[in-house]
């Protein structure tokens, strides 16, 4: 399970989220949606460690996780709205360049 409690994020004095705490049981899938600037890519960019928290809990099965091993756990795989593939790469090569950057 996937849990956040009270996660809060603000960008130059805008919050963004507040307090914000979201429970995901194991092997749940889930969509996030909602109003442009209402904070849903900066979740999932936080969550994939790619932006910082600035407070709040996040535990992984039960176990607490500091904001820094949010990346090394690679617990996150998202693709942008509005992503591009590179075309000099087949299909499969684009879905695994992730991976293999990141897990080496």
């Amino acid at each position: 399970m996937l849990e956040l409690r009270n996660i809060n994020k603000a960008f130059g004095g805008k919050q963004i989220l507040t307090n914000f705490s979201l429970s995901i049981p194991e092997k749940q899938i889930l969509a996030i949606v909602g109003p442009s600037g209402g904070g849903k890519t900066t979740l999932l960019r936080m969550l994939a460690g790619l932006e910082t928290i600035d407070s709040g809990e996040i535990y992984y099965n039960g176990e607490s996780l500091a904001i820094d091993e949010l990346e090394k756990r690679n617990l996150l795989g998202f693709v942008f709205q509005d992503f591009q593939l590179f075309p000099h790469l087949s299909v499969m090569e684009n879905l695994i360049l992730s991976p293999i950057k990141t897990m080496g």
